[in-house]
């Protein structure tokens, strides 16, 4: 043993060599005085043992020499070349007026005096005595920069081939192994790992180069394999990403063409008048209204015909509008005549099955009009099945000529995109039309219809008193006017007198049985009544009715999704996203389908689609929602912030807002979102007293403001009124669960599963978080369907 020291000792990472007087590290080595040399012998002889003072000093000076002052110097030259410190001892422990202890087991070094047997240390300090984790390290960088330009720089050089990139990243990969063995054999002879006794800088030196070497060599030898194995076996082709989007979001389908159908297009405005655009978008809507007469013969509405461009090109007419045929045409005005052309076009091949122009005097401006639709709407019937024949005509007012300018004016403000904006300039054209003829009753009609989609945009009361003011001086000056009974039975809808509102659109479809607006209004207004089978059947016939009617296909869908049949919803939604990707609201009902579904993969994508098409309140608020869901507090809250802000007056956003505070722990700010949600609920209530969703609403306010009396009062009440709804089951269960009456929770959550409402919601609903250890929720929520 003592033999064994003398030759060299490890202490942990340390190489003590007595007889060469030095202590080496990976830094380099530092001179062990010859006494020292001797007192550490000493104490590696006892290691874990006291080691009196008399004792070292004997052995180290023998029996005549030596002192205590001497000895004390040596052990401070050890702990100086072992880089120990008395005040806190790794190597060497004194214990006062005693003697020394040396705390760590020396290992014997191997047998030549140039190395360590590997047998005799660890795996790890093996891998660090050898340089192989600075080569890793290295050897990462550098392959990781590889990648990256192989990433950005090869798909900008054209004389590359495609494969470069996955070539680079194989390369990589291959090379690692490689790179650690070579490291490792690098220095290894012998069995034994060698160690240069070199200074630090020069030790340095030597791991840099071996280190080099190791990442360079690695390098060429994987490319001469990769090379070889491309050669012989092939590298895997670069995925096709588009592909892979494919297979992992369903791409919406659109509804098939539909026979005997056909779509009227914007006629082309050939010099470029107002006076001529007026003139023909008013002969379009006469044209589309003698068409729609005709029993079997399905017409585009005039709202998604007037999505494409005049000469569009007839496959796109016939993918956005899936009809089988289609008029174009074009008006042109001079001083005294009027030049029209209309042209009736196959949408499968663009075949011109006829073509007809008209030149005809300019006098009688409104004369004029009805004679070239019905020239036009005959030359069609030509052309048509001989059993499609139209029904009498619609009477149709003829005001002044200026008075009719301004409120077609009035009419295609009312068709953009729905806004304060627009609404108030559709209102100023109405307005000047009636101050040139006040009894223009289509213009007081189009008034109630504006102020109809105020209320909806901006939840005040004031415009249902209007709304309901120009309605009664419309039908008091033409009670025929369709427009008239359709505006009434959207705001007898809006404010909850569902009957009242069935009454006008039947009005309506009496004289135009297949009016899109009529029909989808009618649809709601059953499901209200509690007349789910009648109002599925009107529902399905708008969609029957106009082909390519995106918004129909979207109003059956939501009676289907509010229903709980969310796969069929989804057809139909997929069918309105496919017609109208552009369609904010579309792409986030299709979302609201998949998320209740489960498949919140399709649903994130869909959801940020919609954002990306158009920031929306509702795009903004289900995608925050959903970020709730997957317990990403922050980013909901943020999400549902831009909701809020995009429209402040919208209960459902304010009170979502309100939950996810709650949620997120933020209970100060959530107390502010709830209490404002709260008073907006009140406004609504005072509008329309019936209607489920917003009782609904206020009652979960009620209850997350701890006012669990009245949230009970008012779910009750949702619950009589709707009782087959399976969100009204679902709110009387989060209701009861937020009142700490867990068990009527389960009851009113199991009836809310059992009428469809989706279990994944359940299951992943944070207000209901504090159930799902319990075995009756897990049976709800995970039960098989």
């Amino acid at each position: 043993m003592n033999a064994d020291l003398l030759q060299g000792f490890y202490l942990g990472d340390l190489l003590v060599e007595p007889l060469k007087g030095q202590v080496i590290d990976r830094a380099g080595s530092r001179h062990l005085p010859p006494k020292a040399a001797e007192v550490l012998l000493c104490l590696a002889r006892s290691p874990g043992e006291m080691v009196p003072r008399e004792t070292l000093i004997e052995c180290a000076w023998g029996e005549d020499g030596g002192s205590h002052e001497a000895l004390s110097h040596a052990v401070s030259e050890i702990r100086h070349s072992l880089d120990d410190h008395a005040d806190d001892p790794v190597f060497i422990q004194t214990l006062p007026r005693r003697g020394y202890r040396l705390a760590v087991e020396p290992i014997p070094a191997a047998d030549d005096e140039s190395g360590v047997s590997v047998k005799d240390i660890s795996l790890f300090e093996n891998l660090k005595r050898r340089g192989v984790f600075e080569t890793a390290i290295a050897y990462l960088i550098a392959g990781w920069l590889l990648i990256q330009i192989a990433d950005t720089v090869v798909p900008q050089l054209p004389f590359f081939p495609e494969r470069a990139a996955l070539a680079v990243t194989v390369l990589v990969i291959a090379g690692f192994p490689i790179a650690i063995a070579l490291s490792w054999f690098l220095e290894l002879h012998h069995g034994h790992a060698h160690f240069d006794h070199l200074p630090a800088t020069e030790l340095r030196r030597r791991r840099f180069s071996r280190t080099y070497i190791s990442v360079v060599s690695s390098l060429a030898i994987a490319g001469v394999i990769v090379a070889i194995f491309d050669q012989l076996v092939g590298l895997p082709e670069p995925a096709d990403e588009a592909a892979v989007t494919a297979e992992v979001l369903h791409e919406p389908q659109p509804p098939p063409v539909v026979a005997n159908s056909l779509a009227v297009l914007p006629f082309a405005n050939l010099d470029g008048s107002n006076e001529t655009q007026i003139f023909a978008d008013g002969l379009i809507d006469s044209v589309i209204s003698q068409l729609s007469r005709v029993p079997g013969l399905r017409i585009a509405a005039r709202g998604d015909s007037y999505m494409l461009e005049p000469n569009t090109p007839s496959q796109e007419v016939r993918d956005r509008l899936r009809v089988e045929l289609y008029i174009e045409g074009s008006v042109d005005m001079s001083a005294d005549e009027v030049r029209v052309t209309v042209q009736l076009i196959n949408s499968e091949d663009g075949f011109h099955i006829l073509s007809r122009g008209f030149n005809l005097p300019r006098e009688e401006f409104f004369d004029l009009r009805d004679e070239i639709t019905d020239l036009a709407v005959a030359n069609v019937r030509v052309s048509l099945p001989p059993d499609l024949q139209p029904l009498p005509s619609e009477p149709i007012e003829k005001p002044s000529l200026n008075a009719y300018v301004l409120y077609r004016q009035g009419i295609e403000a009312s068709r953009q995109p729905t806004s304060m904006d627009t609404i108030a300039s559709a209102l100023s054209w109405f307005d000047a039309a009636l101050e040139l003829d006040p009894e223009y009753a289509a213009a007081h009609a189009g008034k109630c219809a504006v102020h109809v989609m105020g209320y909806g945009e901006m939840d005040d009361a004031s415009y249902i008193e209007r709304a309901e003011s120009s309605c009664a001086a419309a039908l008091a000056m033409n009670p025929n006017l369709d427009v008239v009974h359709t505006s009434l039975g959207d705001l007898y809808r809006a404010t909850g007198r569902y009957t009242d509102a069935e009454a006008a659109y039947l009005r309506t479809l009496a004289n135009d049985r297949t009016n899109v607006d009529a029909l989808r209004g009618l649809g709601i207004a059953y499901q209200r009544l509690k007349l789910p089978l009648e109002a599925e059947r009107i529902l399905r016939r708008a969609t029957d009715a106009h082909p390519g009617a995106a918004a129909a296909f979207n109003s059956l869908g939501v009676f289907l999704f509010q229903n709980g049949r969310f796969d069929e919803a989804a057809t139909q939604f997929e069918y309105g996203v496919a017609l109208r990707p552009d369609n904010s609201k579309y792409v986030t009902n299709l979302a609201s389908t998949y998320m209740l579904q489960g498949d919140f993969a399709s649903a994130a994508t869909y959801y940020q689609r919609s954002i990306d098409n158009k920031p929306t309140k509702n795009g903004y608020s289900n995608l925050g929602m959903m970020q709730l869901y997957n317990g990403n507090y922050d980013a909901a809250v943020e999400s549902l912030r831009a909701a809020v802000e995009l429209q402040p007056n919208d209960l459902l956003a304010r009170a979502n807002l309100g939950d996810t505070l709650w949620a997120a722990g933020r209970l100060p700010e959530a107390q502010q979102a709830l209490l404002e949600a709260e008073a907006m609920a009140a406004r609504a209530l005072e509008v329309n007293p019936n209607d489920p969703l917003i009782i609904m609403d206020t009652a979960w306010i009620k209850a997350s403001l701890r006012k669990h009396d009245e949230a009970r009062r008012l779910i009750d009440r949702a619950v009589d009124i709707v009782p087959d709804d399976p969100y009204v089951h679902y709110y009387d269960g989060i209701v009861h669960n937020r009142a700490g009456n867990s068990s009527q929770a389960f009851v009113a959550l199991r009836t809310a599963a059992e009428l469809g409402f989706p279990k994944a919601m359940l299951a992943g609903d944070p207000n209901l978080s504090n159930l799902r250890g319990d075995s009756r929720f897990r049976d709800i929520a995970n039960e098989s369907e």
